[in-house]
């Protein structure tokens, strides 16, 4: 875990910690006195020197009669173990595992609603999206590019989730199928098989028009069954599992649903990026 990171967590659980001991008009020695603890274990809590176990969360909030934020708190300590994976860590040990791991996750879920700023979503993607996507990721960070292919097979059976009962939901900014993240004919192709994919029965798919006056997209997210909310970053993943702060994306990704096209306005964006492809093609190769 990133050391800076699991600090400033630390301390964000050990201020609200604070705030409900204060709420329930204890001192720091008589709540640990009435817990059976050291009268310096509260104040390590709350200065985040030290993460507490559930044991601790039950005892504190059973006292200060706050039993209602225990899943809050249950959730944030897990987050300061488990939010923070480092890119670099995760290539080391192999991406084709990392994918694995994704792909039984969403297999458990049945649920998936999916925000995206600059590329295809996992699952929708083609093989050689894919393939360019993970070569550039290689080829800029360093990381090692001998398991691509295994990495792709593997997204490629995530791919095979969109055509189960599992539900999707997926809002692409219209950049998404614009930016030249590939080149043209893998890009036309991308495209393509997103508009086969709309046809997929428990597939929800829309574009957000970059014309349409919106809250500023500040990050790609994917919220699994309403648990957990997963980030990819440059340097890292972030995975959140607070319900306060899930419930903070699920808002932000219902202001973007309202403001997005589906259906026939969807297939025209995309139609139109295609035929836009097609004519840079032409213009670049002199066809």
């Amino acid at each position: 875990m990133n050391s800076t990171s699991a600090k400033q967590a630390r301390e964000g659980l050990g201020n609200r910690l604070r705030e409900i001991r204060l709420d329930a008009r204890f001192s720091a020695r008589e709540l640990a006195s009435r817990a059976g603890w050291h009268f310096t274990k509260v104040s390590k809590f709350e200065n985040g020197h030290r993460t507490p176990t559930l044991t601790d969360l039950e005892t504190w909030c059973s006292l200060c009669d706050a039993s209602d934020l225990l899943p809050d708190l249950v959730a944030a300590t897990r987050e300061i173990e488990q939010m923070y994976v480092q890119l670099r860590r995760l290539h080391d040990s192999g991406t084709a595992r990392y994918q694995r791991q994704v792909l039984d996750e969403e297999q458990h879920a049945q649920r998936h609603r999916v925000f995206s700023v600059s590329l295809i979503p996992g699952p929708a993607q083609t093989a050689d999206y894919a393939t360019a996507v993970l070569t550039d990721i290689a080829a800029l960070s360093g990381y090692p590019t001998a398991d691509i292919a295994d990495t792709v097979a593997v997204r490629m059976k995530r791919a095979e989730l969109l055509r189960s009962s599992r539900i999707f939901h997926m809002i692409l900014c219209e950049n998404v199928i614009r930016i030249g993240i590939a080149p043209p004919e893998i890009m036309m192709a991308q495209l393509e098989h997103l508009l086969a994919v709309m046809d997929y029965p428990h597939v929800r798919l829309g574009i957000l028009p970059t014309a349409i006056r919106q809250y500023m997209p500040v990050c790609e997210f994917w919220i699994t069954d309403g648990a957990e909310v997963e980030i990819e970053t440059y340097s890292a993943i972030l995975r959140i599992e607070q319900p306060s702060e899930i419930a903070v994306y699920a808002k932000v990704f219902d202001h973007y649903a309202q403001r997005a096209v589906y259906g026939r306005r969807a297939r025209q964006l995309i139609h139109r990026a295609i035929a836009e492809l097609r004519q840079h093609r032409s213009t670049t190769y002199g066809e």
